[in-house]
């Protein structure tokens, strides 16, 4: 993902992490839910570690306006399009991940 995608994503997660704070149910073991630390964590977990490199904006964008919807379902529960790019593969391919 280019620079600009990445700024929009953080945009996005800025603004949709305000809107849902208020909407968020307690959980256990947090004294408070961060929305915004909510929205960045289903990214990684949906995505994968590599998001930033694999990840298609347009599949992270609607990622964060589901979670808009359904502020409190599990991130599993996201119906996708979970859309990747392949790893690059280095030197010694396969060997490499």
């Amino acid at each position: 993902m280019n620079r600009r995608d990445l700024d929009d994503l953080a945009m996005r997660v800025r603004r949709t992490g305000d809107r849902i704070q208020p909407l968020l149910d307690p959980h256990p073991g947090l004294a408070a839910r961060n929305a915004h630390a909510h929205l960045w964590l289903g990214i990684k977990v949906r995505f994968g570690e590599s998001w930033r490199s694999r990840a298609k904006h347009a599949g992270v964008c609607a990622f964060i306006d589901w979670i808009e919807a359904n502020p409190n379902a599990d991130y599993d529960a996201f119906p996708g399009p979970i859309e990747l790019d392949e790893p690059e593969q280095g030197l010694f391919g396969a060997l490499d991940a």
